[in-house]
C-alpha cells in the first residue's frame, strides 16, 4: 500500500534515530518523484514530530528549462505553507574551473549549498530523498569503479558535516512505492531530462547495468546491492572501532594539519586496521580522501615497511608523508595529482 511510505519513515525516524522531536530540517527538493514525495510525508509528520522544516531547491544551469523546476519547487512550497530557498549555480563552469566532473561537482555544490542554507536557518539536518533504489545503484557504480569495504557501505542513513546531519528518511521505500504514493495522493513531479544523460555513470548503470543484471542474473540483485552495503556498513564499524583501541599507542597529533603513526606499533597491526588508523590521519588532517586509489594504499604501506628515511610521498587529496627513523608524518598540503610521486 503507498502509504507503507509513510509508516516506513516514521520507522526510520524512531529506530536510526534520524532526529528527534522538534528538530529544523531543511528538505532537499529537487522538483522530481522522490523529494516531492519526502516533503509530502515530512509536512504529513510535522505535527506529530515538531518539525520545523524548509525546502531548498538548487539550480543547476545545466538545461534550458531548468527555470522551470525551481518554479515548480517555489509553487509547491507555497501551496503547503513550507518556507522555500532557491538558489541557481552555473555548475558546468565551476566544475570546469575546479577540476571536477560534471556529476562529481554538481553533488559536490549541491552539499555545499544545502549544508550553507541549514547553517543560515539553524536547521540541525538536511533530508535527501535518496532511495532503496539510489543505494543499490550506488553499491553497483562503486563495485564497477573499484572500492572497498567503506565505499560498498554506500549511504548511511545518516552522517554529519561540521555540525549539520544528513539524513535519508527513504532510504528503505524503493522507487515503484514513490511513484504508487504519488498516485495515491495524486501529485505532480517534475521530470528531469539529464536522469537520461548516458554522460553520467549513474544513469547508465540504472538504464543499461541494472536491467541487464535483472533479466540474466539475478531477479533480485537491487536487494542482494542494499543488504551488501548494511553488511559493509556493519563491518566497517567494527573495523573503525578496533582502530579506535589502537589510535592512543600509535598516533602523535603535533598540529591540527600534522599528525605521526609509530612505525614499530603501526607495523604490528593487521591490514585492515592500518589502513582504518591511515583514514583517521586522512580525516584529522582534513585531508580528502574521494581520489585514493588501491595503488596509493600500497604506496603507503611501502612508506611503513621498506622506504628509506627521508623519503615524501606526495598523494591525492592534498596529503603528503615523509618516512623518518621511528614514525611516519602526515601532514595537509596544496591538492596534488592523483598518481602518488615519491620522492627520495
Amino acid at each position: 500500500m503507498p502509504d507503507d511510505v509513510i509508516v516506513r519513515v516514521r520507522r526510520a525516524i524512531r529506530h536510526q534515530p534520524l532526529f528527534s522531536s522538534g528538530a529544523r530540517l531543511v528538505v532537499a527538493v529537487s522538483g522530481g518523484p522522490d523529494s516531492v514525495v519526502l516533503l509530502h510525508v515530512l509536512h504529513r509528520l510535522r505535527a506529530e514530530w515538531k518539525l520545523t522544516l524548509r525546502a531548498a531547491h538548487l539550480d543547476h544551469g545545466l538545461r534550458d528549462d531548468s527555470p522551470r523546476d525551481a518554479a515548480f519547487v517555489e509553487e509547491l512550497a507555497s501551496r503547503w505553507r513550507v518556507p522555500v530557498t532557491i538558489e541557481r549555480r552555473e555548475v558546468a563552469v565551476l566544475c570546469r574551473r575546479r577540476g571536477w566532473s560534471l556529476e562529481d561537482g554538481a553533488r559536490r555544490l549541491r552539499y555545499q549549498f544545502l549544508v550553507d542554507v541549514a547553517q543560515r536557518h539553524s536547521a540541525s539536518h538536511v533530508a535527501l530523498a535518496h532511495t532503496a533504489d539510489d543505494q543499490a545503484e550506488t553499491v553497483l557504480m562503486r563495485l564497477v569503479r573499484g572500492t572497498g569495504l567503506l565505499g560498498l557501505g554506500a549511504m548511511p542513513a545518516m552522517r554529519r558535516i561540521g555540525e549539520v546531519w544528513i539524513v535519508r528518511p527513504l532510504l528503505e521505500v524503493w522507487r515503484a512505492e514513490i511513484l504508487a504514493y504519488l498516485a495515491e495522493h495524486q501529485l505532480s513531479a517534475c521530470q528531469d531530462a539529464t536522469n537520461d544523460d548516458q554522460r553520467f555513470v549513474r544513469n547508465r548503470i540504472r538504464h543499461e547495468l541494472l536491467p541487464l543484471l535483472v533479466r540474466h542474473y539475478n531477479p533480485n540483485i537491487k536487494d542482494a546491492l542494499t543488504q551488501l552495503a548494511e553488511q559493509s556498513r556493519w563491518d566497517y564499524a567494527y573495523l573503525q572501532a578496533a582502530a579506535d583501541r589502537q589510535w592512543k599507542r600509535t598516533a602523535g597529533v603535533e598540529a591540527p594539519a600534522h599528525v605521526t603513526l609509530r612505525v614499530a606499533v603501526f607495523r604490528r597491526q593487521p591490514k585492515a586496521i592500518q589502513r582504518q588508523l591511515v583514514r583517521q590521519v586522512i580525516q584529522r588532517i582534513r585531508a580528502e580522501e574521494g581520489r585514493w586509489e588501491f595503488r596509493h594504499w600500497i604506496e603507503v604501506e611501502r612508506l611503513f615497511s621498506e622506504r628509506p628515511i627521508g623519503t615524501v610521498l606526495d598523494l591525492p587529496g592534498g596529503v603528503q608523508a615523509m618516512r623518518e627513523e621511528e614514525r611516519v608524518v602526515f601532514r595537509r598540503q596544496a591538492p596534488t595529482p592523483n598518481a602518488p610521486r615519491v620522492l627520495k
